[in-house]
């Protein structure tokens, strides 16, 4: 069936919905086996501005891995199909050409996108047409969580279209978006642990144990780090099985090294809830773990070379590091002590850089996931009228939006500071 576009102005104005990513500062490895992670949210966000149209076409445009699907709304899933799958990652055996046609990380994206389509939104509450754009400041595939970011971002975005998420920035609705958000997780993932959308979805710091509720560490600290990415690219899989391959050979030891890893995880837990902690004493404690914990999957065997170069030239300026993530490459993260010296930073961070290790500077702990109509004051396409060296591009004209989206997606990285709650 052909639906016939729109002429009509559109019902809704131009939002943005943004999510962080996330970092696992205790716990790696050890989460497998029931031992509690501690994770908290990243500074570092990703960002889905979300247009009308009038044409009966919905757009979902990827700059950062080149991704640009324009298709009818009606080539996606309806909420029957979405609803009738066994697994999420099952709507991959029922779209149409048109949504095949990308490979990798792309193929993922659209196909997670298609689901969250067909199961969030009515034919008729789609049948004008939109246009998605999402811009990530976290790099893909480095273990920050750029895929949760993206399906909870995504999540959020589909559901304010579906007139059941306002801001999401209340419990209930937070809790539809996780729901959500965590099935785009198993379109990517097939079984993934639920931990990455929760922490990007509630934001702050979360304990998580393995076929247990996530438990919110309300009065944690947010932490300055630097976060590396030593773009190695690694296996998670892989890293896992290793792990599991060497504990089957020598499981009194692991399991003692497993134990470690999850006694640190509790302790900076409960050292987290308590508010009046001074920050001295946390800096201290928090200093000794991570050095501890990575010491622990050094003996998983899960480091690499470039982690380790990582760890040596900042522990020379007497800055904890450890690697977080499933290790193997990925990426590795530093504490920066309220006394740190401005001259150590900036020489560690240059000398690293120089080798090809990208550092990002970052909060650890900060806000969730996040919709909104403004960006500092005013609205979503003034900000973006002024943000651009050449306004004239987002000018609009006849209800066009594609103008601001443009402009949206070929935004420098700087820009976007503007954007986070």
């Amino acid at each position: 069936m052909v639906v016939a576009a729109s002429t009509t102005s559109p019902a809704w104005t131009p939002f943005i919905a943004s999510a962080p990513g996330k970092a696992i500062i205790f716990g790696e490895h050890a989460a497998v086996y029931g031992k509690p992670a501690i994770a908290g949210s990243v500074s570092m966000r990703a960002y889905a501005l979300v247009t009308p149209r009038t044409d009966s076409h919905v757009r979902l445009l990827l700059p950062d891995i080149d991704v640009d699907l324009q298709v009818p709304s009606t080539d996606l899933p309806s909420k029957h199909e979405a609803s009738m799958l066994a697994h999420p990652g099952d709507v991959v055996d029922i779209l149409p050409a048109s949504l095949r046609k990308y490979e990798g990380a792309g193929r993922t994206a659209v196909t997670t996108f298609a689901f969250l389509c067909g199961a969030l939104l009515s034919a008729e509450q789609r049948a004008s047409g939109f246009s998605i754009c999402v811009r990530s400041l976290l790099p893909v595939g480095s273990g920050l969580g750029s895929s949760a970011a993206f399906n909870v971002a995504l999540a959020s975005a589909l559901l304010r279209l579906g007139g059941v998420v306002d801001h999401a920035d209340g419990p209930e609705e937070r809790l539809l978006v996780n729901r959500w958000a965590f099935k785009g997780e198993q379109v990517a993932h097939g079984t993934p642990s639920g931990i990455d959308n929760s922490v990007v979805t509630f934001g702050g710091f979360l304990k998580y144990t393995k076929n247990a509720e996530p438990v919110q560490l309300e009065s944690a600290p947010n932490l300055q780090v630097l976060i590396w990415d030593t773009q190695v690219p690694k296996s998670t899989k892989a890293l896992v099985a290793g792990v599991r391959v060497l504990r089957d050979a020598h499981p009194e030891a692991i399991d003692s090294v497993m134990n470690a890893i999850g006694a640190i995880s509790s302790g900076a837990a409960d050292l987290f809830c308590k508010a009046d902690t001074p920050v001295d004493k946390l800096e201290h404690y928090l200093a000794d773990v991570v050095r501890l914990n990575h010491a622990l999957l050094v003996a998983l065997g899960v480091s690499h070379p470039a982690l380790e170069r990582v760890r040596e030239a900042t522990e020379a300026r007497a800055l904890p590091t450890k690697l977080t993530g499933a290790g193997g490459g990925g990426c590795a993260l530093t504490l920066v002590p309220k006394d740190a010296s401005t001259d150590d930073l900036d020489s560690v961070i240059s000398e690293l850089s120089a080798e090809g290790i990208r550092c990002y500077p970052t909060v650890i702990g900060g806000c969730g996931v996040a919709v909104s109509d403004v960006v500092a004051g005013e609205p979503v396409l003034s900000w973006l009228e002024r943000a651009g060296v050449d306004a004239g591009l987002c000018k609009l004209a006849d209800n066009c939006y594609e103008p601001a989206l443009a402009r949206f997606a070929s935004l420098p990285n700087p820009e976007f500071a503007a954007l986070a709650p």
